[in-house]
């Protein structure tokens, strides 16, 4: 059973309907809420359904542009809130008391990481086979992402207070093109030696994130220094972000570690410090001493922090070291002992 996911009986209320019921008013859309709870739409619409035909009230207006929640939803949404805070903190209590080495382990990241350490994440599975992965895959902020996950690993300059870990290295991001982006517009410049203007930002083509993405900094930076720039499409993953640049859809500024690799991407203007974040691994403090969580963290952060490739990122002190730790996160093995109060709170 799922303890992150009980179906527990509240008078007639299901507590499994209160997760709908709190995923579709975070997100505002049904669709979205499916997504997150990994079930169908028409799942998602009866169980919400069900939800307010138990408490006799209408939760939400179906309007056009989403969902909306009724006074009647405004009134129990804290509640929910507190309560799915309440049964996590017990479900993770009871899974913190788990030394054994099986079981799912539920690690969220965004797809480009994933898709760029599937070779650290294999070897953990050969060398743990008794541990299955859930891989979530997404793209929200860190103390979103916990939400269902009992280890992440995100690009974050502030991972949340409530959460132990550490930093694997730090990330810096520079603008990038495609080899046939940069060509195009060489071939369109008389002066073949101005990068065919790739030095006027707002005359390029770019590829921008899209409007529910508008928390990422490359989104913000945007915002702030090319307003008026020519979007030619807007993506919500970092996979499709790559993939658009890397087909000559425009430009966009790209994390090195995950583009300097790639032999159709150019890298046009060096790294913007005001980009730069770092590579966190995290958990709940709670959690830290689960057997599969440690062992996981453990491999995760020696494989990842060893990688030769994470110092061709051109920094130029390497970012893959074991020494780029924050003094206040203690290392994988040092989380490892939170039970005996050595973990430390993963802020800055």
């Amino acid at each position: 059973m799922d303890p992150f996911a009980p179906c527990v009986i509240l008078g007639s209320v299901h507590w499994d309907d209160l997760r709908y019921f709190l995923s579709i008013a975070e997100s505002g859309s049904l669709a979205d809420a499916a997504r997150e709870l990994g079930v169908s739409y028409s799942t998602a619409s009866r169980r919400l359904n069900v939800l307010e035909e138990s408490l006799g009230v209408r939760l939400f207006d179906r309007l056009p542009a989403g969902y909306e929640l009724t006074a009647a939803g405004k009134e129990i949404l804290d509640p929910a809130r507190r309560m799915e805070a309440e049964f996590k903190d017990l479900a993770r209590g009871v899974l913190g008391r788990d030394a054994r080495l099986a079981g799912r382990l539920r690690f969220a990241t965004t797809d480009a990481f994933a898709e760029r350490f599937m070779t650290e994440i294999a070897g953990f599975t050969r060398a743990y086979p008794q541990i299955e992965i859930d891989l979530l895959s997404t793209p929200a902020p860190a103390e979103l992402a916990m939400r269902e996950a009992e280890v992440a690993m995100l690009a974050t300059n502030q991972p949340p207070e409530a959460l132990v870990g550490r930093r694997l290295a730090r990330l810096p991001s520079a603008l990038y093109a495609s080899t046939r982006y940069v060509d195009a517009r060489k071939a369109e410049s008389r002066n073949a030696e101005d990068g065919g203007h790739l030095g006027d930002l707002s005359a390029q083509a770019w590829v921008g994130w899209e409007t529910s993405m508008r928390h990422i900094p490359a989104a913000r930076w945007m915002r702030e220094n090319v307003p008026d720039a020519h979007v030619a499409c807007r993506v919500a993953t970092g996979v499709a972000l790559l993939a658009a640049v890397r087909d000559g859809v425009g430009i966009a500024h790209l994390i090195c570690l995950l583009a300097d690799s790639d032999p159709g991407l150019r890298r046009i203007r060096p790294p913007e410090k005001s980009l730069e974040t770092s590579l966190w691994l995290l958990t709940h403090e709670d959690l830290a001493s689960t057997g599969r969580v440690r062992v996981f963290l453990d491999y995760m952060a020696d494989a990842i922090g060893h990688d030769p490739r994470l110092r061709a990122t051109g920094r130029d002190e390497p970012t893959g070291s074991l020494a780029n730790q924050h003094p206040a996160v203690p290392t994988a093995h040092a989380i490892a002992r939170s039970s005996r109060g050595t973990s430390a709170p993963a802020g800055e």
